[in-house]
């Protein structure tokens, strides 16, 4: 997989106003680095220079090499701030990775063989992609870029759960996902015209309430993503 490459710089002034003037006056983006055996350590990178790696679609699921103080680290992204109007990002957080520590990171699902499927070429249903990323624990230099799903034999009304998922020995899922078994897709059965969405929308309602859980739950194996008292963010 491609390693990304971002330049930055240590933050010397924190705080409110200073993160303001770096974001509007010198198009600078404030950012914590977390994890390893160090504090969390204030950084900031040009606007321009986060705007061309976040671009990159699989930033999230993939290792970025942070050059920093002239020394070098191996990160990942676990979250960016963008501001609401503007084309500007305000905030962002990296973990840092070691080898043989394992981390947690979101990956795409892929459906494969759509054109395939037998409960909508046969039975004239459609295809409702429910949940179209998935946590992951991983070892850093083996992340892989999509999970791929094959849809050819999902036939009508059928549910395709976390659990339905092919083994893969290079990563895990996280307990709690495991326990929710979350609907990664399932085929819609048309009746008179219409779509049956009532038993879709009130599951994904539920389990998306659920997940939104799941992004913290690194099953305390992996590095952490951050502490609950780390710098308070730039609003």
């Amino acid at each position: 997989m491609e390693i990304l490459k971002l330049k930055a710089e240590i933050r010397e002034k924190t705080g409110g106003l200073s993160s303001k003037k770096a974001i509007y006056e010198n198009k600078l983006v404030p950012g914590v680095v977390y994890g390893g055996k160090d504090a969390p350590v204030a950084i900031q990178v040009k606007n321009n220079e986060l705007l061309k790696i976040i671009n990159n679609e699989s930033v999230f699921n993939s290792l970025v090499e942070l050059e920093l103080a002239d020394k070098k680290h191996n990160v990942v992204f676990k979250d960016v701030q963008k501001h609401p109007s503007k084309n500007i990002f305000i905030h962002f957080d990296l973990q840092k990775v070691s080898k043989g520590t394992k981390i947690n990171v979101t990956v795409p699902i892929v459906l494969t063989n759509q054109e395939k499927c037998f409960g909508v070429k046969i039975e004239g249903g459609v295809i409702n992609h429910v949940l179209k990323e998935l946590s992951v624990i991983v070892d850093p230099d083996n992340i892989p870029e999509f999970i791929e799903l094959d849809m050819e034999e999902i036939k009508s009304k059928e549910k395709v759960r976390l659990s339905a998922l092919d083994k893969n020995s290079s990563y895990s899922f996280p307990k709690t996902l495991k326990n929710q078994d979350p609907v990664i897709v399932s085929v819609l059965t048309a009746r008179g015209g219409a779509m049956l969405l009532e038993d879709e929308i009130e599951e994904g309602a539920v389990e998306g309430e659920e997940l939104t859980t799941q992004e913290g739950d690194n099953e305390k194996a992996p590095e952490e993503n951050k502490s609950d008292n780390s710098e308070e963010k730039t609003e």
